[in-house]
């Protein structure tokens, strides 16, 4: 489960990214435009799932693992969006890929 909590907060981090004016892109693909033109929306579901992501994490590894699991995905997250998005390899394709990976040795190791 720690697989899909950060998947959340990773999804959370890039709705922040994209949302961000710092974010200049040119040929977005279209979800990526409507992301943009509705900001405020995806804002507050990146919000909402920053929120979810905290708890599960907080759920699953107690207070104080929780609350340190939390800084160092929010950091890992951040630096994989920052450095990774102005090339575009974060696909929902290779991301999904890598989740459905990662889920399987969670599940079997």
């Amino acid at each position: 489960m720690i697989t899909t909590t950060f998947l959340l907060l990773l999804i959370s981090f890039e709705l922040w990214y994209l949302t961000s004016k710092q974010f200049k892109e040119h040929k977005l693909p279209d979800y990526l435009v409507k992301i943009i033109a509705n900001a405020k929306l995806y804002r507050i579901v990146a919000a909402i799932l920053f929120i979810v992501a905290c708890y599960l994490f907080i759920f699953f590894l107690g207070v104080t693992s929780g609350l340190t699991a939390i800084v160092f995905a929010t950091m890992a997250a951040g630096s994989l969006v920052v450095v990774i998005q102005p090339f575009q390899y974060l696909r929902i394709t290779t991301v999904a890929m890598l989740y459905f990976t990662i889920l399987l040795l969670e599940f079997f190791i």
